[in-house]
């Protein structure tokens, strides 16, 4: 899935910016979980059929301030389609975008930053375009609702490598580079995404498999359990790609005759955090755990009968001295 493509916009080029934006904008998911309760615990397991479809809708908007004052806000929106094309030994869902281009709205107060996102939008969307036919094909377990596999992902990874190579051509021609110039930086690209293609597979089962986390949730009915997990940045390509953190999530439902909603809560460990920011950034040695916030929760809502997710909320919330970074995202399935 590629929403949350939109989410790492490590495009913006500001110290500030860089500085802080990493750590709110990953939409850490859970990898590792160890119960701490013996309450009863419940899991909801798909119930998908042979050719359900979904249309899904996802808007992302993330606002950054500076003393309180609004530096940057960006949204991102995007239609998809899911149809379940195999329900033999997995699930096999197509995925796919259902319309052709993906809207994608930046405002900030620098104009370096502006200029920069105005770039990095504009290669985003060309990309969206050129891959806009392609339908992913995502092995999903039957129990936990987790992707596991990209069946298709070959042809996937030869169609980016070619959209890509095309765009360094047309952005080379542009600015007038000469030819050995272009095709230097061709090898240069296409030797990174070689090696970086398992972490673009890895990103790509992340991202599905940040929304549909909840179906491997353990949860007792109305009420909560908190648990011990490691977490771990979705964008597997990104600065902390590698890197899991020690947290407490806390997971809560409310059943109805129609809706089952299942809430969580992430509590990092801020001396980790701490010492993962200190390490990364050399300029913010001073930095203490007063100075820290970071607060992750999530909203799932499930339909009874059918057992497809209706709506996933996410809210993250990042503070540090003087810098407040929000980030919202809300995907509806119908």
């Amino acid at each position: 899935m590629k929403k949350n493509f939109f989410l790492s916009l490590n495009f913006l080029k500001s110290n500030i910016l860089t500085t802080f934006i990493p750590f709110v904008v990953m939409l850490l998911i859970s990898n590792f979980i160890i119960a701490q309760s013996n309450l009863k615990l419940h899991q909801i397991t798909p119930k998908w059929k042979l050719n359900d479809q979904k249309n899904v809708q996802t808007k992302t908007t993330m606002n950054v301030f500076l003393k309180d004052s609004l530096l940057n806000h960006t949204e991102a929106m995007g239609k998809y389609y899911i149809k379940v094309i195999d329900t033999a030994k997995n699930y096999t869902l197509q995925y796919s975008n259902e319309t052709n281009d993906i809207n994608i709205v930046s405002k900030s107060s620098a104009p370096e930053v502006d200029s920069v996102i105005n770039v990095f939008t504009d290669i985003v969307k060309k990309i969206e375009k050129e891959t806009n036919s392609f339908k992913y094909e995502l092995i999903v377990d039957k129990k936990t609702g987790q992707a596991i596999k990209v069946r298709n992902s070959d042809k996937l990874l030869k169609l980016v490598e070619q959209v890509t190579s095309n765009l360094i051509t047309e952005f080379g021609k542009k600015k007038n580079k000469p030819k050995n110039e272009i095709d230097s930086i061709k090898k240069v690209t296409i030797t990174y995404f070689k090696k970086s293609e398992p972490e673009i597979i890895e990103t790509i089962l992340n991202e599905y498999n940040y929304i549909m986390q909840p179906y491997s949730y353990e949860f007792p009915y109305n009420g909560s359990v908190s648990q011990k997990t490691m977490v771990h940045d979705v964008n597997a390509l990104g600065e902390f790609g590698n890197v899991e953190i020690p947290a407490v999530l806390t997971i809560s439902s409310k059943k109805t005759t129609n809706n089952l909603t299942i809430e969580t809560d992430t509590d990092y460990d801020k001396n980790f955090l701490l010492k993962l920011i200190k390490k990364k950034y050399k300029n913010m040695s001073s930095l203490t755990i007063a100075d820290l916030f970071l607060s992750e929760k999530t909203e799932s809502i499930f339909n009874n009968k059918s057992s497809w997710i209706e709506t996933h909320k996410s809210n993250v919330v990042f503070i540090t001295k003087d810098v407040k970074v929000i980030n919202e995202t809300i995907v509806s399935f119908q």
